[in-house]
């Protein structure tokens, strides 16, 4: 892959462009983008080449990440269907299948992706989900890309809704529990502010301690809990509310949500 050509220059657009000029700035990028003054100001920042229509665009990439909003997806697939023949494409619309580009493409050579907006930061969690016209080589190209964003999880298609319960939509629920955390903090002293700066190095650390012992959570949860002690107190506090239970049904009800959507695309 010579050249990567991004239909988008929001902030998922934006996030690969960033990521893949730190990491491989061999490879050419160029940018589309119905507003042309963003698309010129994340090619500025990516060193990207700014084109000033999708056919141009189509043309001059070996590869394209299509990172539009899903209502504009219809317009743009017929923009590309005449001229992207050969071309290889990679999709980050959420709720949108692989059947739904081969259709309207006319290609079978689609990937999916399914990144968080830790992309931003270059730490996203990114499902992978292969068409069936993916070669090996389009295969490693795409694991290439999504690493520059974050860690790439390979996936078959029908576990894309589970990844976006679980990752997609998991960044929300651990906003979530730090705010918690901190305002719980607050109530027993500290400032707010004060508060969240230890539950952030708390999470930190927690996931850190992990992944140096190689061990899964619940392992540590019963490492942590003294018998009689303050931890443990804490714990029966947290099932009392309905803590894991709560939390599961977040996960479940998110990927059902976007299995919804990924049908009224069918």
């Amino acid at each position: 892959m010579k050249t990567f050509g991004i239909l988008g220059a929001g902030n998922m657009g934006r996030a690969f462009g960033i990521g893949l000029n730190a990491r491989h700035s061999e490879i050419d990028l160029c940018f589309y983008d119905v507003d042309h003054k963003k698309a010129e100001q994340t090619a500025g920042e990516c060193g990207g080449t700014v084109y000033s229509s999708v056919a141009e665009l189509t043309a001059a990439a070996d590869t394209l990440l299509i990172a539009v909003k899903p209502q504009q997806l219809n317009t743009l697939c017929k923009e590309i269907s005449s001229i992207g023949t050969g071309k290889n494409f990679i999709s980050i619309a959420a709720g949108t299948p692989i059947a739904y580009f081969e259709q309207h493409l006319n290609n079978s050579r689609i990937i999916r992706f399914m990144p968080n907006l830790a992309a931003t930061v270059g730490a996203s969690v990114v499902g992978i989900a292969y068409g069936a016209g993916a070669d090996d080589t389009f295969r490693q190209d795409a694991c290439m890309i999504a690493s520059a964003v974050g860690i790439p999880v390979e996936l078959p298609e029908r576990l894309l809704s589970a990844i976006t319960g679980l990752s997609g939509s998991g960044l929300a629920y651990v906003f979530a529990f730090l705010h918690a955390m901190a305002l719980g903090g607050t109530y027993a002293g500290f400032t707010y502010e004060q508060a969240l700066e230890i539950a952030y190095g708390t999470a930190e650390g927690a996931v850190k301690l992990l992944r140096a012992e190689g061990v899964v959570p619940s392992e540590y949860l019963t490492r942590v809990c003294s018998a009689g002690g303050t931890t443990i107190r804490g714990v029966k506090a947290l099932e009392k509310g309905g803590f894991t239970h709560t939390v599961m049904e977040a996960v479940t009800a998110a990927a059902r949500r976007a299995e919804e959507i990924e049908e009224s695309m069918k």
